[in-house]
């Protein structure tokens, strides 16, 4: 025999996970021959992402990094260290490397912020010329 259950049943709907790139990382002038590095405490050059979802959601974020940046035919080197990631996780934050995968939960907010610094390091015959490359986050949510 089957019965049929009565009555209204709980169910809880989650909001998704939403990333978000804030702020590029920009290394701004640079000199043929002469290496520039963006630190993740530099607010006005470092790469920054936030990510919002549901409050204290187990997250795993994984980034993509280029080993240039392009201008036409012209490569500039660009490198991520070990200490070139940032996480702002509720209440400690924490330097990561960002060829690694990052794993945390979000704030009570449901917000977390990450930084992304990295160096170019521009030969002595570079090209002249607007350079970029793409980074991608990807955020993977791990189940509360």
């Amino acid at each position: 025999m089957l019965r049929a259950q009565t009555g209204p049943k709980r169910v809880v709907v989650v909001p998704p996970l939403v990333a978000v790139a804030v702020h590029d990382l920009a290394f701004g002038t640079v000199l043929p021959g002469i290496p520039v590095s963006v630190s993740v405490g530099d607010p006005m050059h470092s790469g920054q992402f936030e990510v919002t979802g549901p409050a204290a959601a187990s997250i795993r974020v994984e980034f993509t990094l280029p080993g240039a940046l392009t201008s036409g035919g012209g490569l500039l080197t660009v490198a991520f260290g070990s200490g070139d990631g940032y996480a702002a996780f509720t209440p400690l934050a924490q330097v990561f490397n960002p060829h690694a995968p990052l794993l945390g939960a979000l704030g009570p907010s449901g917000q977390l912020f990450i930084r992304l610094g990295g160096t170019v390091y521009p030969g002595h015959a570079q090209t002249a010329g607007v350079y970029s490359a793409t980074i991608t986050m990807t955020v993977y949510d791990l189940g509360s």
